[in-house]
């Protein structure tokens, strides 16, 4: 009788220090994300057939794939690992570039994606081929933000040394 007690008391124990363990031990599953969604043309308003969904990831250019979007333009993709993505689309034999980022996360998210509209079209420019117009851009921005800071810490070093208030 003692010893079937004592190895209740020991499992008891064990299962209390294990316990703590249980939610390493959830399945891959929930921690992949889902995204769905609808596909148009670039008027926003005529869905896509059988276009295709890619997303690649920021850091490790990892790639997912939908199947072809049926004729309401649905996609779905799935088993989706965690992370910030960069958008294209495949249609017609032609690889299109959405000028968006998407973060997955390990839950159902939905995104509606729209053709980028054609270069010659009026009012609407998708890439400037003058290098003049990177320093318009966000990337451009930081450049020039970065240098400025940079040239302006080092100024104020220079003058804090020129004019020192102890004299050393």
């Amino acid at each position: 009788m003692k010893h079937s007690f004592r190895k209740n008391i020991s499992m008891l124990v064990l299962v209390a220090f294990l316990s703590p363990l249980a939610p390493m031990a959830v399945p891959a599953q929930n921690k992949v994300g889902k995204l769905h969604g609808f596909v148009y043309s670039d008027d926003g308003k005529k869905p896509l057939n059988d276009a295709i969904v890619l997303l690649r990831e920021i850091a490790s250019a990892r790639t997912f794939q939908s199947e072809k979007t049926k004729k309401n333009g649905a996609y779905k993709i799935e088993n989706i690992l965690p992370g910030t993505y960069a958008v294209g689309i495949q249609w017609d034999n032609k690889d299109f570039n959405v000028d968006a980022l998407i973060k997955i996360e390990p839950k159902k998210q939905m995104a509606c994606l729209t053709l980028p509209k054609p270069v010659d079209q009026p009012g609407y420019l998708v890439r400037c081929q003058s290098p003049k117009c990177f320093f318009i851009t966000p990337c451009g921005w930081a450049l020039v933000a970065g240098a400025t800071a940079g040239v302006t810490y080092g100024i104020i070093k220079i003058i804090e040394k020129e004019t020192s208030p102890t004299e050393i």
